[in-house]
């Protein structure tokens, strides 16, 4: 039942990020259960629509596709560890007031599964699509209209922006190129 209005929050943010955002402060979700019972199985089923490139790809392997299952797992799950410590560490820096480690959590939380989302287009398509590469610019612009719910200064804006670039953004592609080049190896 708690998937089902996560998955709701979801998609406000997609269709209106401000109302999204209102509506994520308004139910007021505990950010543990929102990891435990929404993050996780949704980054488990975006690890398992990997194999969806065995029906489109003749040279797709069991081998390679679980390997690709495993980091796409991976990089969420470490994504979500690495965008907490940074905005742990840089929030105070954009904010004039007190923002709760469980309102960041919970904000990380719908950033990256927005971003898994994109994923799961990018492994169910036959085909590369180039819109699909160009999503992660409308989730940054989700995350841009956060900011009265974040309760960023205008003065913070631009520090706020960068963190949510270069700590929820680049760190799942980064650690996808990474393996890439490690798997391509073998």
């Amino acid at each position: 039942m708690f998937l089902l209005y996560f998955l709701k929050d979801m998609l406000q943010l997609i269709l209106s990020p401000v109302k999204g955002w209102e509506d994520v402060s308004y139910d007021g979700f505990d950010s543990h259960k929102m990891f435990t019972k929404g993050f996780l199985p949704l980054i488990s089923f975006c690890a398992l629509t990997v194999f969806c490139k065995w029906f489109y790809h003749d040279d797709a392997s069991a081998v390679v596709l679980f390997q690709q299952a495993i980091v796409c797992f991976l990089k969420y799950f470490a994504g979500y560890y690495l965008a907490m410590f940074c905005f742990s560490l840089y929030m105070p820096v954009c904010t004039d007031s007190h923002v709760s480690l469980g309102k960041c959590a919970t904000f990380v939380i719908y950033s990256l599964s927005l971003l898994t989302f994109v994923n799961i287009l990018q492994n169910c398509a036959p085909l590369d699509m180039a819109v699909l590469y160009l999503m992660p610019l409308y989730v940054f612009y989700i995350m841009w209209r956060s900011i009265r719910y974040m309760s960023v200064s205008f003065n913070g804006v631009a520090t706020f922006l960068c963190l949510c670039f270069f700590s929820i953004i680049v760190p799942p592609y980064l650690i996808q190129f990474l393996f890439n080049l490690v798997l391509a190896e073998y």
